[in-house]
C-alpha cells in the first residue's frame, strides 16, 4: 500500500517500540549491583522500569534492591551503568520482527523516519546502530538532547523539525509515550508487545498494533 511522502513523518520510539532492549537493560543492571554486592534483579523487575530514561531505571533498580542512596551516591551509580551499557549496548538487544521490513518500506515510498526516545542520545546512538537502525532513521533525539524529556511534548517537536514541515505520526509502546503523544495533540500507534503496564482503554492512542506486518496497512488506511 502507497502512503504519500508528502503527508506525513512519521516518529518511532525505540525501546519496547522497535527495538527489545529489556535483556541487556537487565543485564547491565544486575553487573551494576553485583559490583556493589547487591542481589540482582529478575527480568520483569528491570523492564518495569524502562522508558523514563537510564537515571530513573537506575534509581529504581537500586531502591528494589534495597540500596542505601545519596545524591552523589546515585550519580556515580548513574554513570557506572551507562559505562557498562555503552561497552555492551546490543549484546541481546534485536529489532521486533518485521521492524526492519516495514522500516525499509516506509522508507522506499520516501517517508522520512525518525527516533525519540527518553535515553540518552550517546547511548541511543549506540545501540540504533548497532542494530541497523542508522540506515532507516535520519533524526534521532534523546532523553538529554532538550531541556526536557517525554512526556513533555518538546522532544516530539523537536524530532519533527529535524525531519521538516510535515505533520507527524508517533508510534510507541508505552504510557510515557502515550502521554507524549497526547500533550503533542497527534496521532499516536500504540505497539502492545512492548513495555506497557497499563491497560490499552486507558491509554490515549489512535490505533494499535501487536506485529509490524500490521503497521504498514493501518497508516495507510489511517492517512488515506
Amino acid at each position: 500500500m502507497e502512503i504519500s511522502p508528502q503527508s506525513y513523518s512519521i516518529i518511532f520510539d525505540l525501546d519496547g517500540t522497535l527495538v527489545d532492549s529489556a535483556p541487556d537493560l537487565h543485564a547491565c543492571a544486575n553487573i551494576l549491583l553485583g559490583e556493589m554486592s547487591l542481589p540482582p534483579l529478575d527480568l520483569s523487575t528491570i523492564t518495569g522500569f524502562i522508558g523514563h530514561g537510564i537515571e530513573p531505571l537506575v534509581t529504581q533498580a537500586l531502591t528494589a534492591a534495597h540500596a542505601p542512596q545519596s545524591g552523589d551516591d546515585l550519580q556515580n551509580s548513574v554513570h557506572r551503568f551507562s559505562e557498562i551499557y555503552a561497552a555492551r549496548p546490543a549484546q541481546y538487544c534485536q529489532t521486533y520482527p518485521g521492524v526492519i521490513q516495514a522500516l525499509q518500506q516506509l522508507k522506499d515510498q520516501g517517508l522520512l523516519l525518525g527516533i525519540c526516545t527518553n535515553k540518552a542520545h550517546d547511548l541511543a546512538r549506540l545501540v540504533v546502530d548497532a542494530v541497523g537502525l542508522d540506515d532507516y532513521c535520519t533524526a534521532l533525539i534523546g532523553g538529554d538532547s532538550c531541556e526536557k524529556r517525554k512526556p513533555d511534548p518538546e522532544p516530539l517537536f523537536e524530532t519533527a523539525r529535524k525531519l521538516g514541515p510535515h505533520p507527524f505520526i508517533f508510534i510507541g509502546d508505552s504510557e510515557t509515550d502515550a502521554d507524549t503523544a497526547k500533550n503533542a495533540d497527534c496521532p499516536f500507534f500504540l505497539h502492545t508487545k512492548g513495555y506497557r503496564k497499563t491497560p490499552i482503554k486507558e491509554l490515549y492512542h489512535t490505533n494499535i498494533f501487536s506485529n509490524w506486518d500490521q503497521l504498514i496497512p493501518l497508516l495507510s488506511e489511517y492517512i488515506s
